[in-house]
Formats: structure tokens, sequence, C-alpha cells
């Protein structure tokens, strides 16, 4: 059974050409006003050329699966099939790409290649380059609803699921980290081949022939040389390395919190999991309450909602004197005062419904890493509108 699916979809062959004109004309303004990216130079020569497509070809996999035609808008569901694809976190979220020059500056470059080999089946090699070096992380599971173009309207209900565990072939050093990780998705299982080198992420993704471990792993060295990667621990891993560890600890760890649950999930998030701050279970100010203890003194933050008879476009431009953090299409807002060696500050970004989130926050003011704490959750503060 093939899970990938080809649609040419155009009603005639100018929306086609339309379509392309459309796109060439934004990408070409793109690329006039997007950040330079700056070649490492080890990662240039390891591609040997500034076409991503390009290297991830020289996979040994026959029968491309194309994704583009002169012409012809096709369309695969390849993402249904792999919802973990060239998905990547950093410390704090998912890296993505939103089309806008001014917010595109993590990814500068992201591609895939399919194949629909005749002895593996579907398969895809993808590789991500990074204006910077950041470490990225994969998470180990992933979602991706349905696809309306191959199950209609009702598709986009359904779910597609992906799991990764974590094994014994795991390395992470100065110049590189790597790993290779079993994956069980809704169609069949597969072996996942992890690499980054600084700005270069890279990933290939094998199926398991049934319980023929070793021809996946093998298949997965002969790629590591084909593109000159010559992963030293892909080289030289056995099936036995291959078996799921109990303890994992090279996948993303969520920093966020929820607060004020709905009724699937929150309608807030602070960014608290990976700061000193610990939760009161019976807060002693406001909604939620949150502390710690300084060398120079306490550290305190704790949250209300507010009702506001203003919108969120009046919100904004009533405060928009304040300093300000933007973070995911909100605005927050904040001021502070020193009193008696501490400062205390206050910070508000609209909610829902006439009502704004405020966050009262306070620590001492000589200490330097206390304010970066708070401030660190002040930046990243999210909102759930919907």
């Amino acid at each position: 059974m093939d899970y990938f699916y080809k649609g040419m979809i155009r009603k005639t062959w100018i929306l086609a050409a339309l379509f392309m004109f459309i796109m060439l004309t934004s990408c070409d303004n793109r690329s006039h006003n997007r950040k330079p990216f700056v070649w490492d130079e080890d990662v240039k020569q390891l591609i040997g050329v500034e076409n991503l497509n390009a290297w991830l070809r020289k996979a040994p996999f026959g029968d491309e699966l194309k994704q583009a035609e002169k012409d012809k808008l096709i369309f695969t569901n390849a993402k249904q099939v792999f919802p973990f694809m060239n998905r990547y976190y950093d410390a704090i979220e998912e890296l993505r790409e939103y089309g806008d020059p001014a917010t595109d500056t993590v990814i500068f470059s992201a591609k895939e290649v399919l194949f629909q080999d005749s002895v593996w089946g579907d398969l895809f090699v993808g590789a991500m380059l990074l204006y910077d070096d950041r470490e990225v992380f994969l998470s180990d599971s992933y979602l991706e609803s349905g696809s309306p173009i191959f199950g209609g309207v009702e598709a986009v209900r359904d779910i597609h699921r992906a799991s990764l565990y974590e094994t014994g072939v795991l390395a992470k050093h100065p110049k590189y980290k790597t790993g290779i990780y079993r994956v069980w998705t809704s169609y069949r299982d597969y072996l996942l081949g992890f690499y980054q080198q600084g700005q270069l992420v890279f990933e290939a993704v094998v199926p398991l022939l049934g319980s023929d471990t070793l021809a996946t792993l093998n298949k997965m060295k002969e790629i590591s040389k084909n593109l000159g990667l010559n992963v030293p621990e892909w080289e030289n891993a056995t099936v036995e390395q291959l078996q799921q560890v109990d303890e994992p600890k090279s996948f993303w760890q969520d920093p966020f919190l929820g607060i004020y649950p709905n009724k699937f999930t929150h309608d807030v998030y602070l960014k608290i999991k990976d700061t000193p701050f610990i939760q009161d279970e019976k807060p002693r100010k406001g909604d939620y309450y949150f502390a710690y203890r300084a060398d120079n003194g306490d550290v305190s933050l704790y949250t209300l909602l507010q009702k506001t008879e203003m919108t969120k476009d009046d919100f904004n431009e009533a405060n928009k004197e304040m300093d300000s953090y933007r973070y995911s299409y909100d605005d927050i807002f904040y001021e502070e005062e020193s009193n008696n060696g501490y400062v205390s500050g206050t910070a508000k970004t609209y909610f829902k419904d006439n009502q704004y989130l405020e966050i009262y926050y306070s620590y001492p003011e000589a200490d330097g890493k206390a304010k970066k704490q708070a401030h660190s959750i002040l930046r990243y503060v999210n909102t759930r509108s919907y």
C-alpha cells in the first residue's frame, strides 16, 4: 500500500501558472528582505553545494516522489505519514517558518526528499539550515491533523501520531550530536537517524522491514557514507544498541507550565519549568504564586485575571508607552520601581473576553540573576484566546 498520494490541484492550467507566479513573486520579494545567511565553512564543505536538495538526493534510494512539476501543483500527505518530518525544537519552542522576513530569523532553509523505493517503500531524508548554531531537539511524540485534500473536510478531525524512542546509539560532542531512534507511527515502524553539526540539522527515516533491524541499520550506515557525514556512532552501531532505553535524556523538555485550565488544556502558559521558581499549592497571593530564595533575598511572582472594557487593540494602544516584550502575537507590557533594595514590577497582556492577565513580581535590586529569571518568564507569556 502506498501512503503518499499525488494530487494535481488545479482547475485550469492558468490557475496553476498564476499560483506559481504568485509564489515566485513572493519568494523574490522575500529574498530581498530576509536576513543574510552566513555559511559555516565546515557545513558548506560537507554539503559541497548550496542546494540542500542536491545533497539529499545522494541518499541511496530510488523512485523519488517529485514534489514539483512544470505547470502542476502537487500535494502529498507526507506530513500525515511522517508527523515528525523536519520538526525540531530549541530550548524554548518548536522552530517554525512564518513566511515573513521580519520573523523568519531562525530557519534559513528546510528541505526534504521523499522516496517510494521499490525495496524500502515510503521514506525520506531531510535537512535544515539554521541562521545560527543553536542546539535543537526532537520531541518524543508528534501529532498532525489530517489533510482535507486527501480525505475531505472531515479529514481535519483525523489525528496522525508518531512516537519516538531513544536507543543506545546516542552521542554529543563539541562539533556535533547524533542519535538513532525507533519510531512508531500509525502506518509502520522506522529507524530515524538524527545528526546536528552547528547550523546543519539532518535526519533520515528508513522503514523497518519486519524484524530485520540489521538491514535498516546497514542502510543508515550507507546514508551516512553517501552524504559524506561519516558519523562514527552510526558506522559502529549494532542491533543490540537499538533497544529502547529506560531513561531517555535527549528529547525536548517543555519549559511551559499551563495555568487557568479550560475544558481541554489551559488558557495561559508560563515558561517557568526551567527556572528556580516553585509553585505554591495554595497561593499566598493571586491566582497562581511562585517563589524561590535567592542569595540576596526572596524572588516572587504571581498572576491575576482582571476585567477591562477595552478591546485588545484599545488595550495595546493604551499601554504602548510602557516597556514591552512580544511573543506569539501578544504584547506583554511591564513597568518596575525600586524601593528599599527591591524591585517591584507589574506586567500585563490582553487575554480574552474583556480580561487581561496581570503579573506581579519582585526581586532583590542587586541580584542580576534574579532579574534575568523573572524576565525570562515575562518574555514568553503565552495566552490562548480560543
